[in-house]
């Protein structure tokens, strides 16, 4: 898995975990800035998180890849 699909399926993650911090985030004039900035804390933890959901659906026979 490339670093660009894992860290874009790290930050989807984080976004469908945290709804109501994305929402509160988006009230700001830098919406999407803010949003990133709070992602890059906890990225290691949805880095971790999106492999795992990775490797479960690949033990399922199930591949993750991006749309082109």
């Amino acid at each position: 898995m490339t670093d660009d699909l894992l860290n874009k399926g790290a930050f989807a993650l984080y976004r469908a975990e945290n709804p109501h911090r994305v929402e509160e985030f988006s009230k700001s004039e830098n919406a999407e800035q803010a949003i990133a900035a709070d992602f890059e804390l906890y990225k290691s933890r949805y880095v971790r998180k999106f492999q795992d959901v990775r490797e479960s659906l690949e033990a399922l026979g199930l591949t993750v890849t991006r749309a082109a």
